[in-house]
This record gives structure tokens, sequence and C-alpha cells, in this order.
């Protein structure tokens, strides 16, 4: 039996969010990533912004509509297969009725420019999308794609007659596009079936079901975060403790103050790092590059808050390696490894190490 949802004026234009369990981390994501969109828009622009939760109270006084979720719809839209992204299709087909143009987005994207020029993009058969990650003839072969390389050939497809696979972390399509999400659906649940070893199946459904149409990308004008998470997160984290949660108007304009890329260390300190990391090899070059790019990251109060979150990645390759390797790289001292360049801060040596040292006796 299909929910019946409140009903909702059809707009021209929304912005479609779709957020669901209580996990604090993804709950202050879409807040972000909405107040990034208010941020880029003109005095005498207005914006309809639509959220798609499990948990409508936790957007009460925000300027959004909420679209609320049962567990039974939720539970629906996961599909008998089990694959939790299939939610995303069926939001957004939820959203053509909504809207006669929708811009689905992710909740780990940030905005560079008006969301208009977004919309002013999409029109009937052309579409956009967040930004064009491959073709299919790059990926057919690897054995994790094996599967879905035989559902493939069903459709005609295979490394000669390729089609482009696309990033749907935004998704910008209008309300006669219902049949372009059944289809995608569809292949959703045929490729699913059994088991699946990819978990970006969804993007590709959306792609395979657009292949033959226009689309453009969105990359100039949002910034999907979706490989560098942990330094956003801890950004975010700082930003709400600072000014709340709750909505008030300085809030989107306040956000302007988060940099909208990780802390990464100017040119010329990255020649150096490379340089002083050039007979490094492998794992132990990935270690002392994270090390020393988070030492290095420039000076901004928000980059302070996640430096660290360099040497959390330099901490998940130690834990893989085992225990002897791990043993050699702290030596017997307590200070920094005499095999590793030094942090450009000085204080950073102790700090680096009594926190390495700690993640690795948290795994032991």
């Amino acid at each position: 039996m299909r929910e019946a949802f409140p009903p909702l004026e059809k707009v021209p234009h929304q912005l479609l969010y779709l957020i669901y369990g209580d996990k604090d981390v993804y709950r202050r994501e879409a807040k972000f990533s909405i107040l990034t969109a208010l941020a880029q828009l003109q005095p005498d622009e207005s914006l309809c912004i639509r959220v798609l939760t499990d948990r409508p109270q936790d957007y009460a006084g925000w300027p959004v509509e909420t679209v609320p979720l049962s567990e039974q719809t939720l539970i629906q839209w996961q599909g008998e297969n089990g694959y939790h992204h299939r939610r995303k299709a069926c939001a957004i087909a939820l959203g053509l009725t909504l809207a006669e143009k929708t811009l689905f987005v992710d909740t780990d994207t940030l905005f560079l420019g008006s969301p208009h020029r977004l919309f002013s993009m999409i029109t009937p058969g052309r579409y956009v999308m967040d930004r064009f990650e491959y073709d299919w003839s790059y990926v057919c072969n690897r054995a994790d794609y094996e599967k879905l390389a035989r559902c493939l050939q069903v459709h005609g497809i295979s490394s000669t007659n390729s089609f482009k696979l696309y990033n749907s972390g935004l998704c910008g399509v209008t309300d006669g596009d219902a049949a372009l999400l059944e289809k995608s659906v569809r292949l959703i649940d045929e490729w699913t079936q059994g088991s699946f070893d990819i978990h970006t199946i969804e993007q590709i459904a959306l792609s395979f079901a657009m292949r033959d149409q226009p689309i453009q990308e969105a990359k100039k004008f949002i910034y999907h975060y979706f490989a560098d998470k942990n330094f956003f997160h801890a950004m975010q984290k700082h930003f709400f403790a600072r000014y709340g949660e709750a909505f008030h108007p300085e809030l989107p304009e306040l956000c302007n103050e988060v940099p909208r890329s990780k802390p990464v260390p100017s040119t010329w300190e990255r020649l150096r790092i490379k340089w002083k990391l050039r007979k490094k090899r492998g794992g132990m070059k990935k270690v002392g590059r994270a090390l020393l790019f988070g030492s290095a990251a420039p000076a901004h109060p928000y980059y302070e808050i996640c430096r660290h979150e360099w040497w959390e990645s330099a901490s998940r390759e130690i834990l893989r390696w085992d225990s002897v390797t791990q043993k050699a790289f702290f030596g017997s001292g307590k200070g920094w490894p005499k095999h590793l360049p030094k942090p450009a801060r000085k204080d950073d040596q102790q700090a680096i190490i009594a926190y390495l040292r700690k993640r690795i006796d948290q795994h032991s």
C-alpha cells in the first residue's frame, strides 16, 4: 500500500533533499548545504527548498517545506533487494510531482553559485548532473563490475558501444521525466537481484537511462565533497557549535566564513613536501604526505579545527600495516620517526605522534 503524502503546491522550481536517520553529522550536512544555497541568492531571488525526511522536527523554523517519510516508505523505497540508494531515485520520482523543475541535491554538496543558474540549464529532454566521471568502457572489465557487465549485455551494451557515467550528487530533471525515473528504478531492481558489488548502481542506472540525451555538468556551480567528508564534517560541527542550529536570517551570510575546500598547503609547500618524500614509497609515502599536509595547512580558524583529519588519514594507513611495520615506524623513542621529514610546525611533532599512538592503541 502506497503512503499518501501531504499535499504541496506545485511550484516552478524546487531544490530537493532526502535525509533520513538520526545521525547529527548528516543533519548538519543538509543544513549547511541549504545555507550555501541561500547564501548565493540575489536580494530579489527566492528559492523553494523541500526536504524529504523521517525527522521533519529537525527543520522546524528553517525556510524549507518538509515532506514526512514514514519507516514504511523508506523500507518500500529500498526495494526487495535491500539497496538503500534506490531511495534516491524514488525521492526524485516523488519530487517530479511537486515542481516543474527539480534539482535534487545530495546533502554533502556546497553551492558556489546561485541554484537559479542551474535551473536555467534544465529544459525538457536536457538534464543537469553533478559531473562526468568516466565511460562504461573504463570500468566494464573490472572484477567488481562483472555482474553489472552481464546485465548491460542484455541491453546491448559492451565496451565497444559505451555510455557516459555521471555522478548523481546533483540531478536536474523536469516534471515530464517520470518515465525516466521509472526506468531507472526498474534497472536498479534488475541489477541488484541476488547481490550487488557496486554501491553506485543508482547513478549508473540513471546515467544509462539518460544516455541518449544531452547532459550538462554542474561542477562550476557546486562542490560535492563526498571524498573529503571528514574535513567538512569537522568544520560544520564547529560552525553550528558557534551559531546554533536554529535558523536566523544572518546564518546564510555567516556560512561564508567556512572554507569551501579542505585544508591543502600552498602550491609551493606541496612541492616542498613532494621533494622531501621523493625517496619514500607505498604506505610510508602516503603517511608522510598526510602528516606533512596537515602541518602545512593554511592559517585559518576552520582549518585549525580539521587539520587533525589529515593525521587521521595517516593513522588509517598505519592500521593497515602489520605490528612489526608499525613498531618500526614509531621506533624505540617517543620523538619524531627518524625516517620521515619533520612537519613544518615544530609543536606538531609531539601532538602528531601522541595522536597516532593513541589511535593505534585503541585498535590493539
